[in-house]
């Protein structure tokens, strides 16, 4: 008797979880569907996801992945790649749990940076050529410096022809200059390039992981590179060399499934 009435109350048990669907036992949250296109242009100095990526789901999960961040664009003219496992890496950085996220289309995506329009002021020269705002120098900058705003200042310029650089002081803000820059002269690409996340040379932890297990060992950069970008790294201690992507100032990890250590 007492044992037909355990059954009759697991049985009633079962059957309401039946009735009640998903939600009696932990509805899985919606994914969000992330497409990478294999190529896209941009023209700020920010990678947006929303920017770099088509996605769709639920519109407040959609919206927060819209507004995550892949890192600082090329600068312009030039491009990058963004992998899936570098955007795994800024959601986790974001408070996202990649697995909310699934990816669709190309594995990587390459980054073009085209210039804007240049800002052509009202106001002509003597000789009737246009005169743009031009962000030149506002001392004489030393190679190898990283810019502040104090270094730079926005000066009406005629240009006579050709091409003038389209970014504004706040868009140099950060880049180290690559020659002496004497007081007066107009900033371009050839001036300036990006501070490298890592440099050649630094010390790193290279980061393998396979399945669940994560396995670690001292490596040394042989190449410079921004975050996301592949370089080669040695093994400190087999002198192995390997391809790993820069996750942090101070990590690169094997993107390679079944990995073993270097």
């Amino acid at each position: 008797m007492f044992r037909k009435g355990i059954l009759g109350v697991l049985a009633a048990l079962l059957v309401m979880a039946l009735l009640a669907g998903p939600a009696a036992w932990g509805a899985e949250q919606e994914k969000a569907v992330l497409i990478l296109p294999e190529s896209v242009t941009v023209q700020g100095s920010e990678l947006l996801l929303g920017e770099i990526a088509e996605i769709s789901g639920p519109p407040d999960l959609v919206e927060k992945l819209a507004a995550v961040s892949a890192g600082t664009a090329p600068q312009p003219g030039s491009s990058r790649n963004v992998t899936e496992g570098h955007i795994e890496v800024r959601l986790r950085h974001a408070g996202v749990d990649p697995r909310l996220v699934e990816f669709q289309g190309a594995d990587s995506v390459r980054v073009f940076r085209v210039q804007r329009a240049p800002v052509e002021s009202t106001v002509q020269a003597e000789s009737g050529a246009p005169v743009y705002a031009v962000v030149v120098a506002a001392r004489d900058i030393k190679r190898g410096e990283v810019l502040t705003l104090d270094d730079l200042q926005v000066e009406l310029r005629e240009i006579k022809g050709g091409w003038t650089e389209t970014r504004s002081a706040e868009e140099f803000v950060g880049l180290r200059t690559t020659r002496t820059v004497l007081t007066g002269t107009p900033l371009t690409e050839i001036h300036v390039e990006e501070v490298p996340l890592i440099e050649r040379g630094t010390a790193v932890t290279i980061v393998v992981q396979t399945g669940s297990v994560t396995v670690t060992a001292p490596g040394i950069a042989r190449q410079s590179g921004m975050l996301g970008d592949v370089i080669e790294v040695e093994n400190t201690l087999s002198r192995q060399r390997v391809s790993a992507e820069i996750i942090d100032a101070h990590t690169v990890q094997v993107q390679m499934k079944g990995a073993d250590l270097p």
